[in-house]
């Protein structure tokens, strides 16, 4: 492993032909929360964390507040504001496994911005993370969506669902999204949260259990592929953007790397197979809305 990346991103960058590019873009990240960073944050509410249990299986959360809830502290400290649903995994997997991989989203500017390192939860409403890298994305596959508050910012649990399949609702929503967010865990057990998006449809369901995405061209530097290589645990997250709802999943997935298969999928460098482990639908109470604007230029067609 390098100063910067692990033996996996290493691998799949040497695999892709994206060595040189990767070392370039790696001189992006930081291991502190610069002036830039904390004046993005400030005026963010949605936030994604990828966290894993004990049985390390990994799952993708969203914290929502409204701007403010996301503070900096110091160089290395961000402190998060916020109530998460009771059934929502990353309520316990702090306690025994601190590490944390943050994604902070602004749909309307199309602007994101990773945080990992380790977090600690006071387990009512706050959240404290010491970053240990810090680093900033482009805005490619991001659709353009604004968040309308006149329903609060809140995430109070209506109900819980969990299995061991997607049943034909979960399908259908997985089928139209054109969003969701990937948790992944290196093989020194740091984890990372990332964005994908695509045009409506871009996330084939296979059958109840199986999902196959494709991996468009991005920074070169393999963070979550780099992990799944290593490490194939991962988590899924899906929202319902009319309400706040959210679909996690939690399995395993792998790189496809048969330029025949990805040639069915418009603009794919390669694939990623999901097979799913177990399954959490939670409901919100109170409506949570991102009004649609457009799709994103960088989309395939």
């Amino acid at each position: 492993m390098n100063d910067v990346f692990h033996d996996g991103e290493l691998a799949v960058q040497a695999l892709a032909g994206e060595r040189i590019v990767a070392e370039q873009n790696g001189r992006n990240i930081q291991n502190i929360l610069f002036k830039g960073a904390a004046a993005f944050l400030r005026t963010q509410s949605l936030l994604i964390a990828s966290t894993a249990g004990k049985d390390g299986k990994v799952w993708c959360s969203f914290l929502t507040g409204e701007p403010g809830f996301l503070h900096v502290t110091s160089e290395t400290e961000l402190t998060i504001v916020s109530r998460l649903p009771e059934s929502d995994p990353l309520r316990t997997h702090l306690k025994a496994n601190p590490e944390i991989g943050l994604l902070a989203i602004d749909f309307s500017r199309r602007i994101r911005m990773r945080i990992n390192g380790k977090g600690e939860w006071d387990g009512d409403r706050n959240l404290t993370v010491t970053a240990d890298q810090v680093y900033g994305n482009c805005p490619k596959y991001i659709q353009k969506r604004s968040l309308q508050p006149n329903g609060g910012y809140r995430r109070t649990e209506r109900t819980a669902f969990h299995s061991r399949v997607l049943e034909a609702k979960h399908q259908e929503w997985i089928g139209e999204a054109d969003t969701f967010f990937v948790g992944s865990v290196s093989p020194e057990g740091k984890m990372d949260a990332s964005h994908r998006g695509g045009p409506p449809g871009f996330v084939t369901v296979v059958d109840d259990r199986t999902l196959l995405f494709p991996d468009y061209f991005g920074n070169s530097m393999f963070n979550t592929l780099g992990n799944i290589y290593s490490n194939p645990s991962t988590g899924l997250l899906f929202l319902d953007f009319d309400g706040g709802h959210s679909l996690q999943l939690t399995g395993r997935s792998e790189i496809v790397w048969d330029k025949t298969e990805a040639a069915r999928f418009p603009g794919a460098e390669r694939l990623v197979r999901f097979e799913m482990d177990d399954l959490l639908h939670i409901e919100n109470n109170t409506p949570i809305h991102w009004e649609f604007c457009e799709y994103s230029p960088a989309n395939p067609l």
